[in-house]
């Protein structure tokens, strides 16, 4: 699967719960990050409108070549991303509190 960003930990197709992993190198772009409201509407929208419904259906435009055919690793995948949907506002507040604050404007 095409993952340039490692977004879904490379061929490991996992979600390590490390804070800084994901972070943008050039800080500067949080800047205007300010509280958990910078990121609203954004997280309520993951949280309460992605369904295991849309994500299958974003899934059926990958070619399979692309995951190597592997289905049942796909679907593993997006059971895990749906069920991470509600542990962002988690995960923000854990990269906040990092001895590498990359949020500095966050009161």
């Amino acid at each position: 699967m095409i993952d340039q960003g490692f977004c879904f930990n490379a061929a490991d197709w996992g979600f390590p719960d490390a804070p800084l992993r994901g972070i943008y190198i050039r800080e500067r772009v949080y800047e205007t990050v300010t509280g958990m409201e910078s990121f609203d509407p954004w997280l309520g929208h993951i949280e309460q409108n992605v369904t295991e419904a849309m994500l299958e259906e974003a899934a059926g435009e990958i070619p399979p070549e692309w995951y190597n055919f592997e289905t049942d690793s796909l679907y593993r995948m997006l059971e895990m991303l749906y069920r991470r949907r509600t542990r962002v506002r988690d995960l923000l507040h854990a990269t906040r509190t990092c001895a590498r604050n990359p949020l500095p404007y966050w009161t």
